[in-house]
């Protein structure tokens, strides 16, 4: 293996590890911001359960009202019923008091059913406050933790340039314009390892006189892909 195969290894492994430690860094922001939505979400639930709660309550109330009104009509209607004066006004009110007793019978339905509608939404209001407890203390550990690993990820970060700095000295000057253009576009990638007499990058079969050059400690590049390759053997 050439010097310089050696070298742009060295360069090549480096910038690998500088992506890992970068996506390392920046996974902690996305993983506070997922953590915030979800308190957010939660939160949102919270006002609509709670809003669902007075809108139930008011239909409730409405229900009731309705029924003690109901039930004034058929108690009026029972006194009607007593000083009838006759058997045709006596069929009529009783058939108003029979109609009354089942549409008050259907408003118990519908009032019961209210009921039992706030309940099942108060208990979802309780779930749903439990778990906004438990969300807001997984965000704060998480917050904690992205805090606490971030000067380790600096620290190596800035290592890594630093050392990424030093090994691209390697590169001779009519080369560097071009690693860094690759570089900007392919991240860690701008360099590619040969394997088999192929560019692992695009699968570039490397003609005879590039690998004779590169073995005889030339920096050349992927006529393919353009990458800068090296012998890791």
């Amino acid at each position: 293996m050439s010097t310089m195969s050696v070298a742009l290894g060295t360069l090549h492994s480096l910038l690998r590890q500088l992506a890992e430690a970068e996506g390392a860094l920046s996974e902690g922001p996305r993983a506070i911001s997922i953590s915030e939505k979800q308190v957010a979400n939660i939160e949102q639930q919270i006002e609509q359960q709670k809003q669902t709660i007075k809108t139930s309550r008011k239909h409730a109330d409405e229900l009731n009202l309705k029924l003690k009104t109901h039930e004034a009509t058929l108690k009026k209607l029972d006194g009607q019923l007593n000083t009838a004066s006759s058997n045709k006004e006596y069929e009529i009110i009783k058939g108003q008091i029979e109609n009354g007793k089942k549409e008050r019978g259907e408003l118990e339905e519908t009032a019961f059913a209210a009921m039992e509608e706030i309940d099942t939404a108060q208990t979802r209001l309780k779930q749903l406050e439990a778990e906004l407890v438990t969300k807001k203390q997984s965000a704060q550990q998480t917050k904690a933790a992205v805090d606490a690993k971030r000067p380790e990820l600096d620290a190596s970060i800035a290592a890594l340039n630093a050392s990424i700095a030093d090994a691209e000295k390697v590169l001779p000057g009519d080369h560097k314009a071009n690693y860094l253009r690759l570089r900007k576009a392919h991240g860690a990638e701008a360099l590619s390892p040969i394997e088999d007499d192929f560019c692992t990058a695009c699968d570039g079969r490397i003609i005879n006189q590039d690998l004779v050059r590169i073995r005889m400690n030339e920096c050349l590049c992927c006529r393919s892909c353009g990458r800068v390759l090296y012998n890791p053997s």
